[in-house]
């Protein structure tokens, strides 16, 4: 009996070294399938990795990007239907709810490499106390990006409230500048959620929001923010053809300095900007808050991590487990970030920078503050859903009431749909 115990034990502990290199006991490659935002999943850090993953264990990823506006429709249904991948990338927050973490995904709150998280970013891992997944993200830091050798051209002064903001918007705009370059038609470029941020720190208004005892049309500053919108559109903050304006052409109007400002985040410039096809470099562009009516002196939204979960009711769930263990392994992922410019979201991380934009800012994101609230924390939230009502403000079919208590209608349905409760 103690012989057959060994064997059983032996074989138990050679099983667990196939599956900790993804291989089953054939030693046959796996081949893990993964579902994300099809932008997301093109991150140069997540391409590194998934390049070393497969070079080092043998085993492939078969990566699905879905278009980013059509993302968490084709993922529900999905997961509606059975069809749930070994490897999930989705931020966390209330927006998790929908996919059931606690039945779905693997509890990772016990594993070894929590301990190795920024405390800053840990509770973007967490839903109801537990750990669901490994935040694998850059943690950047979002306002506006603004062409630093423009306004020294013009001798503009960076703004420290909202009225100044509205003045150099005025000064750009009589010297021939669009002041902000805004892709309208994709909808989730519009990037309200960095407005909403400071309303929600109030965690009472929150509380009340998310159990449907108070809507957005009920709260000032939502309103304050539409109409600010509304202004800008009308003023040509956002040039003549912003209502087509798309992000594929970001680079190029901010390149070439036909638009001086942009909503989006610090470490953009350094992963997606290319320095060498424009006029204008990664580093002729620094960062201040994003102003949009809802507070005075503007805010910073950051940092915001994307997650790698693992479905614990795969076939494949050893593999996904330790492929994710294989994203948390110091070495890895320092290879993977290597030379890329973003605050840390591991505390081993070793081979990475903080963007220019980032420590020339760094005291006055300190003074005015970050969060990252409305995204992650508010129930039903959704930056397409919410920015297509906004999208109608804009282009003048419903005016602000009715943009407020549009944007309300997709939140509580989108809440029904997740069965959050008191909605």
């Amino acid at each position: 009996m103690k012989k057959r115990m060994m064997t059983l034990v032996t074989c138990a502990l050679a099983a667990a070294a196939f599956s900790a290199m993804g291989c089953s006991a054939e030693d046959k490659p796996v081949t893990l399938t993964l579902y994300g935002d099809a932008g997301n999943v093109q991150r140069p850090f997540m391409q590194k990795l998934f390049e070393l993953y497969e070079e080092k264990t043998g085993n492939k990823l078969d990566v699905q990007g879905i278009e980013s506006e059509n993302f968490e429709t084709v993922c529900l249904t999905k997961f509606q239907t059975g069809d749930i991948p070994d490897l999930f990338l989705h931020h966390g927050g209330y927006s998790l709810d929908a996919y059931n973490p606690a039945e779905n995904f693997v509890n990772f709150t016990d594993a070894a490499w929590v301990s190795d998280i920024q405390e800053s970013v840990l509770p973007t891992t967490m839903r109801d106390g537990e750990v669901y997944g490994l935040p694998f993200w850059e943690a950047s830091y979002s306002g506006l990006i603004y062409n630093q050798r423009i306004f020294e051209e013009l001798d503009i002064e960076l703004p420290k409230t909202q009225d100044e903001f509205n003045a150099v918007c005025d000064t750009l705009l009589e010297n021939g500048v669009q002041p902000i370059y805004l892709p309208l038609k994709d909808a989730w470029p519009i990037l309200y959620q960095y407005g909403m941020d400071p309303i929600f720190e109030d965690a009472e208004l929150l509380e009340k929001l998310n159990t449907n005892q108070i809507t957005y049309s009920e709260i000032p500053e939502m309103k304050a923010q539409m109409e600010w919108y509304k202004m800008a559109a009308d003023q040509g903050y956002f040039g003549e053809s912003f209502s087509t304006d798309t992000w594929d052409y970001c680079m190029e109007v901010l390149g070439e300095g036909e638009a001086a400002m942009m909503y989006c985040w610090d470490t953009w410039l350094y992963s997606d900007y290319d320095s060498e096809a424009y006029t204008y470099t990664a580093d002729d562009f620094g960062l201040m808050p994003a102003f949009l009516a809802t507070t005075e002196n503007g805010t910073f939204e950051g940092p915001n991590c994307c997650l790698m979960l693992a479905n614990k009711n795969s076939e494949n769930a050893e593999a996904a487990i330790e492929f994710i263990n294989f994203m948390a392994d110091p070495e890895n992922y320092n290879i993977a970030f290597e030379d890329f410019q973003t605050a840390p979201v591991f505390k081993q991380q070793t081979t990475i920078q903080a963007t220019p934009q980032y420590q020339a800012a760094a005291d006055w994101i300190a003074e005015v503050g970050h969060a990252s609230i409305a995204n992650p924390e508010i129930i039903g939230f959704s930056n397409v859903d919410g920015a297509k009502c906004i999208q109608e403000l804009l282009i003048g079919n419903v005016d602000v009431d009715t943009c407020l208590q549009r944007m309300d209608e997709e939140r509580i349905k989108a809440a029904k749909t997740q069965n959050a409760a008191g909605f």
